[in-house]
């Protein structure tokens, strides 16, 4: 391993899948990017620690401002998330991302789908390294184009023969180098950001000036009830019937989660809030044996991050037969053990049309294949291990963070 060079660390484990670790200033470990400090590559041999702001020899596009590790870092957490998606959570989080152009270009180099790129910066330590690997930038001039980093050698007859080749070479164009340009779309970028800020807040603000479709025609808002004349004191029944209305009116957008009803799922109402609220994974069949009544709906608690005081509600049930109609469009994820038969007499029992509208889910062993079904089906899969327990908590987080992106994109008016 370089002990100078992050880009090289970075892909080296990202190819051979090697944890990469983050540590806060105290050096604790953390799993959020924007709490640490340092990221951390480290395997039997050697430890190597960069700031998250290292700056990297990817360059940016035509511009002369490279990547930092952070920034890579970045994209390789949220490969799976759509350009919208990425762009706005590195803007809500303060993470620079990379440029729309550089995106798959840079994802290909790190997980070694290609060789090498025509971005990378080689600084003049690793010149000797890459004498056959050189791109030639076209806006170079024809002096510095021709110039060649070659050893002297001793015998004069080679150092002739050596400038006679020279002196025939042609300058060859590739594809990088075509594609490269001399244009920066960083703007571009930033005013697409804008608007996708801009859209979700205005969603926000129509959500929120959007009448309960549930309040009778002709009757009036509980608000108007409480006007009373001067002197009197309001009546408790109207006081009762606004409470009960902003209560009906919050929990008309807190999202839902579905989860399979069959004993044979690895997720069920017995272990659901230990897995995602404790983040650790529990056998649900050894909670059932105990005698625990299973419940009917559950309430999950998340932190947005983990010193918050708040809480984020979500409801968890595992059959929709006592479902309204208006409570399909808070339906958020369906976990699924990759059964058709689960989705029946549902708003959508069609597994194209479902996942089209919620995010769906599938847990399995991470030593076992997904079902056949399952591979044409729009659904992320979870891998859990056997015996490995410390690893659920990366699990439950990778879950969290691509259902909020989910949301964030399709049902921004959810108290998600």
């Amino acid at each position: 391993m370089s002990k100078n060079d992050p880009l090289s660390l970075l892909r080296e484990f990202t190819i051979s899948k090697k944890p990469i670790t983050l540590v806060n200033a105290s050096g604790n470990l953390v799993t959020e990017l924007t709490e640490a400090s340092d990221v951390v590559f480290a395997d039997d041999k050697q430890t190597f620690k960069f700031p998250r702001d290292t700056p990297t020899n990817y360059r940016r596009g035509a511009s002369d401002e490279t990547y930092t590790l952070e920034t890579l870092l970045f994209l390789l957490q949220r490969a799976h998330q759509s350009v919208s998606e990425y762009s706005l959570e590195g803007a809500q989080k303060g993470i620079k991302t990379v440029s729309i152009l550089d995106k798959r270009l840079v994802l290909d180099y790190l997980t070694g789908v290609t060789a090498t790129s025509a971005n990378i910066v080689y600084r003049p330590s690793e010149t000797s390294k890459r004498a056959a690997d050189d791109v030639v930038d076209d806006t170079q001039d024809e002096a510095s184009k021709k110039q060649k980093t070659f050893a002297p050698s001793a015998h004069g007859d080679e150092s002739e023969v050596l400038r006679q080749i020279i002196s025939k070479e042609r300058l060859a164009r590739t594809t990088a180098s075509v594609l490269r340009g001399n244009k920066s779309f960083a703007n571009i970028q930033k005013l697409g950001i804008d608007i996708l800020l801009k859209s979700k807040f205005k969603d926000e603000k129509s959500s929120a000036k959007r009448p309960d479709a549930r309040q009778p025609a002709g009757v009036p808002a509980p608000s108007s009830r409480l006007s009373t004349t001067p002197g009197t004191q309001a009546p408790r029944s109207s006081t009762n019937s606004l409470s009960q209305s902003r209560s009906a009116s919050s929990s008309s957008r807190i999202p839902i989660i579905i989860i399979p009803a069959a004993v044979t799922s690895m997720l069920t109402m017995y272990n659901i809030k230990q897995f995602l609220e404790d983040q650790i994974y529990v056998d649900g069949q050894e909670i059932r044996n105990q005698g625990t009544a299973k419940p009917s709906r559950l309430v999950i608690e998340r932190r947005q991050k983990p010193n918050e005081t708040h809480r984020t509600p979500y409801h968890v049930i595992d059959s929709a037969d006592h479902m309204r109609p208006e409570d399909w469009d808070r339906v958020v994820c369906v976990f699924t053990t990759g059964a058709e038969w689960q989705f029946k007499k549902w708003k959508w029992s069609k597994p194209v049309e479902l996942f089209a509208n919620v995010k769906g889910f599938y847990t399995k062993w991470a030593d076992e294949q997904p079902k056949e079904s399952i591979k044409s089906w729009n659904v992320d899969v979870l891998n859990l291990s056997r015996h490995r327990r410390h690893a659920d908590r990366a699990t439950v987080t990778d879950f969290w963070d691509r259902l909020h992106a989910w949301c964030l994109a399709n049902k921004p008016h959810l108290a998600y």
